[in-house]
């Protein structure tokens, strides 16, 4: 290349650069005449056709400037563009062909990214990570450790690129840096935390996961025209992150609330809040007023662990607005609490519970104190797990020695086993939700086995294809419960919705022989609208009327209508 042709080059570039696009693409075409197999002009002149709108000769001249690239900076440029492009004309699985077959040249060894280059190598790395082309992008990532270890966004792409593709110790070296005052970057800490977790560093772990609650004790969703008001919801800060994930699921991690910040986004402006954080009173200043406040640290074990009851409390408190299911609420929803609750009801049922401290040394007088209590077949579970996780039906006394020693010293409960099979055979499962003291039935479930599981379990779904006509009727009982079950047992739910202490919450039950309410469980910590995949939802219509009565109760409870 001559000093004329570069100083050209440099003259069409500027022209694009100021904006004066169709001129920079006529300079270009001028300058294709002397250099016709030129990667980089080919290229711009790709951009700048794209720009003019002629996307049929963007695409051709990038393929063909990306065939002609020999020069590292060159090349990757116009992968880049050309991936982009094709992912923003809806083509995304060509894109995906392009960057899987794609070789490369290595990065001349020694050059420094300038500031153009740094921000072309952070923006193919994205796209390829969205393409799904992890180990290219690790791979493309790697050759930059040496010169941009020091750049943060850098860091966090490469760092998720290499763990994403099982990299972890060079994840852990590229991450272990101090940036100074980067520090502070949510995925920063999200990164270490899953990394620390994998060499089961749990220190490391915990302080990472910490890190990222005080560097994003709040998060406050997209302001949409259609909302009404703000509305916070109260999650509790994950105490170890196991593995890499949006800031956004670590903040919505489960139960309705996370559901409702999905399904309401148009309806109410959503802010989870930390209370738990150390730094979330100062975020709250520095954001917009809620109306209401909906509090989702709802499991009573965990309330009453360590100081949980009186930090998370202070906090909404702090609000000066409404909380629904407010710590003072909730702690008043355990197994134990509920069993003595409805013990005086005959016509409801709450299975005896009784917990427990698994202890080796003890292991004798411990089953002796259980078989003194309870008969077999009886449920153990675990205190704070749930979704019908860490539970078990035990039979005799082996099989409750065997559950024993999977538990390792951890608290559990022993629950009387009431059986509510039915003619057919089957057990049965229904799910009310309670909003402001009204139920609604949103789910019916039958099962083979005596744990009925929800739909978007693989056994599940495998039962109801062998069974249509089972599903049919669970979702008939949804659809006409007063017809189903009765218009007595119905009433009995206006009983439960009076003596429970939640103003929100879900309960598993069942309508036994002789028409008694027998109660699985009840508590705040339920899904109430649908995880079931397609072909096997619940009716639409009544979780439309759930999610109608919902946003009434919030509207009315903000506005004090």
């Amino acid at each position: 290349m001559t000093v004329t042709q570069a100083a050209n080059g440099d003259a069409a570039l500027a022209l694009h650069r100021a904006g004066r696009v169709v001129e920079a693409a006529a300079a270009y075409r001028a300058l294709l005449v002397e250099r016709p197999g030129d990667a980089d002009l080919l290229g711009l002149l790709g951009v700048a056709s794209e720009q003019m709108g002629d996307l049929a000769a963007a695409e051709r001249l990038l393929r063909q400037g990306l065939a002609e690239s020999h020069f590292a900076p060159v090349a990757y440029r116009n992968l880049n563009n050309l991936l982009g492009l094709l992912i923003e004309s809806g083509r995304e699985g060509e894109a995906r062909d392009v960057a899987s077959q794609i070789r490369l040249p290595d990065w001349p060894a020694g050059r420094q990214p300038d500031t153009v280059e740094r921000d072309t190598v952070l923006s193919l790395l994205i796209g390829l990570k969205d393409l799904d082309q992890t180990e290219v992008a690790a791979e493309v990532a790697r050759q930059f450790r040496g010169l941009l270890a020091s750049d943060i966004d850098y860091a966090l792409i490469a760092g998720e690129l290499m763990y994403q593709a099982g990299q972890h110790e060079e994840a852990s070296a590229l991450l272990a840096a101090d940036f100074g005052a980067d520090e502070a970057q949510p995925n920063l800490h999200i990164l270490r935390a899953s990394l620390a977790h994998d060499r089961q560093d749990r220190e490391t772990c915990l302080k990472s996961s910490a890190g990222f609650a005080a560097a994003m004790p709040t998060l406050l969703a997209e302001a949409r025209p259609s909302q009404e008001f703000v509305l916070a919801v109260f999650n509790k800060a994950p105490i170890a992150i196991n593995s890499f994930s949006d800031p956004y699921l670590l903040h919505y991690s489960g139960n309705f609330p996370s559901q409702l910040a999905q399904a309401l986004a148009d309806r109410f402006r959503f802010i989870s809040i930390f209370p738990d954080s150390p730094t979330a009173m100062t975020a709250m200043r520095e954001m917009p007023r809620p109306a209401l406040g909906l509090n989702n640290i709802v499991n009573a074990e965990q309330l009453m662990a360590n100081d949980t009851f009186r930090i998370v409390s202070e906090v909404e408190d702090n609000l000066g607005v409404k909380v629904i299911n407010h710590p003072k609420l909730a702690v008043g929803a355990t197994r134990q609490k509920n069993s003595e609750r409805f013990a005086n009801h005959p016509e409801i049922i709450f299975p005896r519970i009784s917990r427990y401290f698994s202890s080796r040394d003890l292991r004798g007088l411990l089953i002796d104190d259980i078989e003194g209590r309870y008969t077999y077949p009886l449920i153990l579970r675990t205190v704070f797990q749930q979704m019908g996780k860490g539970t078990w039906l035990i039979n005799d006394r082996k099989e409750l020695n065997e559950t024993l020693d999977l538990l390792n010293e951890n608290q559990f409960y022993i629950i009387e086993y009431i059986s509510s099979r039915h003619e057919n055979g089957l057990s049965r499962s229904i799910r009310a939700a309670f909003v402001d003291g009204h139920p609604i039935i949103i789910r019916a479930d039958y099962s083979d086995n005596w744990n009925v599981r929800a739909r978007y379990e693989s056994v599940r779904q495998a039962f109801y294809r062998d069974h249509p006509d089972i599903l049919a009727y669970a979702n008939h009982i949804v659809m006409e419960p007063e017809k189903e079950l009765g218009k007595t047992a119905l009433e009995k739910l206006h009983k439960v919705a009076e003596l429970m202490p939640l103003e929100i919450f879900g309960m598993d039950f069942d309508i036994t022989e002789d028409g008694k309410l027998l109660i699985f469980e009840a508590n705040a910590t339920m899904n109430l609208l649908s995880t079931s995949p397609e072909g096997f939802h619940y009716p639409k219509e009544v979780e439309d009327r759930l999610v109608g009565y919902l946003c009434d109760y919030f509207c009315r409870t903000a506005t004090g209508r």
